[in-house]
């Protein structure tokens, strides 16, 4: 039998908990620099995953280290369908955070020096990131070339988002729908919930389809309550903005006809969609369970990487057996 000393628990920094975020590993000195605020909104105001270049700051300075990231994703990815799902929605992902990108670019009233735009520097940002992670070296390439191609396309995305994909999104929506509710469902109340969504949709764009004229008071207005609501993201308040760009978002666009508030909201139904995945297959799924400012940095950061080493460890378990 092994025995281990027992050791005093170390004492955590309230700041440090207040916040849902643990201490720095021994050695590490950066991670309190950067104001625990700025890496809160960082995570999900701006839509989850790709679309803050100020994300990749806020993962380096305090991020955990990619063996704990991977670590925590493949203990809740061990089903081979639930990877497959994850792919798919991987692709989806991207191709909405970089077409809301290519509208924000669209519309920035200033340039940003060398003629950079923000969506070219997430792009380029996350593949520098990912090609200094401890993953097989096909898992960078592989998700530099998925993100390269979401930024060329991204202005593509952007024209045919709105209103084309808004009537395709009610079969999506019904998905996260039910997932919120969080309660077993059958067929018969996924088809009411859907007939209501589409026909929610439908009237909205006949009888108030880009109606409302949005000023740019509004816009600046909007941003400034959700990065308020979001920078506590493990709160009641976060969890709500969550829910407004998964369950609203597309109403925005359907009464103002701004197709940036549908690809906004779009990139909360890609991120609720492994919800639904980790339901179906049922496996837990990982950021509710992180809870911890640091680890969700390093899972929403690495995330292509996490993923394909996944892939590519269960093809090998499958290949053994």
């Amino acid at each position: 039998m092994v025995t281990t000393r027992s050791q005093t628990p170390k004492k955590v920094p309230a700041a440090a908990s207040a916040q849902g975020t643990s201490p720095p590993p021994p050695g590490v000195l950066l991670p309190y620099t950067l104001p625990l605020t700025l890496s809160g909104v960082n995570l999900y105001s701006i839509s989850p995953f790709y679309t803050s270049p100020l994300k990749l700051l806020s993962n380096f300075l305090c991020g955990a280290p990619y063996p704990l990231a991977y670590k925590h994703f493949r203990r809740d990815h061990q089903g081979t369908l639930n990877l497959v799902y994850h792919c798919t929605i991987l692709v989806l992902q991207l191709l909405c955070n970089f077409g809301f990108l290519y509208e924000v670019d669209e519309r920035l009233p200033f340039d940003l020096p060398f003629n950079v735009s923000i969506s070219s520097l997430s792009c380029y940002g996350w593949m520098t990131c990912l090609l200094f992670t401890q993953s097989p070296a096909w898992t960078k390439a592989l998700s530099s070339c998925l993100i390269y191609f979401a930024f060329t396309v991204g202005p593509q995305v952007a024209a045919a988002a709105f209103p084309i994909s808004i009537h395709l999104q009610p079969f999506l929506d019904t998905l996260v729908y039910i997932y919120f509710i969080k309660k077993p469902t059958t067929v018969n109340i996924y088809l009411i919930i859907f007939i209501i969504r589409v026909t929610l949709t439908e009237l909205t764009l006949t009888h108030a389809g880009g109606s409302v004229q949005l000023s740019s008071n509004f816009y600046y207005g909007f941003l400034l309550v959700i990065a308020m609501l979001s920078h506590k993201p493990f709160t009641r308040p976060a969890s709500g903005v969550f829910g407004i760009g998964a369950l609203f978002g597309w109403l925005l666009a359907a009464v103002s006809g701004d197709r940036l508030f549908f690809l906004w909201g779009a990139g909360f139904i890609a991120t609720a969609l492994q919800g639904v995945s980790h339901r179906e297959t049922h496996e837990p799924p990982t950021m509710p369970q992180l809870a911890n400012i640091s680890n969700e940095l390093a899972h929403s950061t690495f995330f292509p990487c996490l993923l394909l080493q996944a892939v590519g460890d269960q093809a090998m378990m499958i290949k053994e057996d």
